[in-house]
């Protein structure tokens, strides 16, 4: 029986080994022979049964993001089936939409169609036309409140979440053992779960000011999604793609938002201000790039551009852009959703997305185990939580007041100043194709606030 139980053990590895090398790309040398394509293979199943597919460098993007979507799957489809089922028998659920549960299922499903047509309100045109000096000083000291916050926030995150990833934490019962934590992942759910308790602070401080929800509450889950998405492209692009593609595709966020708000909201744009996006994505290119290029070396490791890595950077420039002109368009006067409104919308389904991610790759538990075992983790991930969560507050009042070109433009120039900052304070030079990227992207801004000025006057 023993050795039955081992042949059948055998048999089974070597089937996994298959299953595996089925899929998985290696590339083995012919010195290596086949012990050493097996001990390859054992370690990816290894890796797997640690980490997931999430956790394995080799596993290739496509793989990586069809278990991301499976997982998402798990959550979608049945949610696509449900409002679809509510929408078949919409007359029965506005009958019965007077108990708690009927109201719930038609806030999510259905929403306030009939509060559409009490938005906009009689004087919207008139303060449009109307723009005193004291109202444009007021909506300038805004701007520049909301970008500080921004800067200050991703300054603090960054830093945050740089202590959480490489600092060693103690056990609390094993004094002498020290453990890093590298799940992502849970961060990101705990980011979550800290902003829904922020927003229904202020929504419980003013609650009475609150509008009342007409699109359904499903929608702030396409927000979510594109989100997530954006996310992930972003950080996968960084294996295939050059420092210069990365710099040129970021530059391009103003013009890739424009082009969307055409495509999500039916945005129309004049001449001059399609030239002022073409402006700013041109001096941002210049710029980045010779800040880039004063200080280069050749590399032999350097990442060369790929066909991954732009269709990568393609998902990330789109997927971003359809956020924030999403977002715009349910903060529209006829739909009335509030900044707090849509924070609480996008974070919990961000939560329930994430929460169902980590428990099929099995590191929810593991996680919340570290937490709760490790001396100072739970009150740096507090911190790094509560920064990002007041920093959605200042990025969601931007695109509610400002609109999401103005919140694009916004971080193209942080990261700007950025390097500008850094090249003052290490005593570097500015090139000539700096400062005439520079001179462009201000340029093209001011020029465009100027016209808008005239408009209104």
């Amino acid at each position: 029986e023993v050795v039955s139980s081992t042949l059948h053990f055998e048999e089974e590895r070597q089937k996994d080994l298959v299953a595996v090398s089925a899929f998985l790309p290696l590339v083995q040398s012919v010195e290596g022979g086949r012990e050493a394509s097996i001990d390859r293979l054992e370690e990816t199943i290894m890796a797997f049964q640690r980490h997931g597919m999430h956790g394995d460098e080799d596993l290739p993007w496509p793989l990586h993001l069809l278990h991301i979507l499976f997982g998402y799957s798990l959550v979608v489809i049945p949610s696509a089936l449900f409002v679809l089922y509510v929408k078949q028998r919409a007359n029965v659920v506005y009958e019965e939409s007077s108990s708690l549960v009927g109201r719930a299922v038609r806030a999510f499903a259905l929403g306030r169609p009939e509060y559409e047509l009490l938005g906009g309100g009689k004087n919207a045109d008139r303060e449009d036309v109307t723009l005193s000096r004291r109202r444009c000083f007021r909506e300038g000291i805004l701007l520049l409140t909301m970008f500080m916050g921004i800067q200050v926030s991703f300054v603090t995150m960054g830093y945050l979440q740089e202590e959480v990833m490489t600092t060693a934490y103690q056990q609390i019962d094993d004094t002498e053992q020290f453990d890093r934590f590298g799940d992502g992942q849970f961060l990101i759910f705990c980011n979550r779960l800290v902003a829904l308790v922020v927003c229904a602070i202020f929504l419980a401080a003013n609650w009475k000011k609150q509008p009342t929800h007409v699109p359904p509450f499903y929608k702030h889950a396409y927000t979510s999604f594109s989100n997530t998405m954006s996310a992930w492209c972003q950080y996968e692009a960084l294996k295939y793609v050059s420092f210069p593609t990365q710099t040129i595709c970021k530059a391009s966020k103003v013009a890739a938002t424009m082009i969307m708000a055409v495509i999500v909201r039916r945005q129309r744009y004049s001449m001059s201000e399609s030239l002022c996006g073409v402006g700013i994505t041109l001096g941002a290119s210049l710029f980045l790039l010779s800040s880039h290029s004063e200080g280069a070396t050749k590399d032999e490791g350097e990442i060369t551009t790929t066909i991954s890595g732009m269709v990568l950077m393609l998902g990330y420039l789109s997927f971003d852009a359809f956020t924030v002109n999403w977002q715009k368009a349910l903060f529209d006067p006829r739909l009335k959703v509030s900044r707090y409104q849509m924070m609480l919308g996008v974070n919990l389904f961000s939560a329930v997305l994430c929460a169902v991610s980590l428990w099929e790759q099995g590191s929810l538990s593991t996680s919340t185990s570290f937490a709760l075992t490790h001396n100072g983790f739970g009150k740096d991930a507090f911190l790094l939580s509560l920064s990002g969560a007041v920093g959605q507050l200042f990025i969601y009042t931007t695109i509610e007041k400002f609109g999401p070109i103005a919140f694009a433009v916004m971080m193209t120039v942080r990261q700007m100043i950025s390097i500008i900052v850094s090249t003052l304070s290490y005593n570097h030079s500015m090139t000539g194709w700096g400062i005439l990227g520079f001179t462009i992207v201000f340029g093209s801004i001011f020029a465009d606030i100027f016209r808008r000025y005239r408009t209104r006057k």
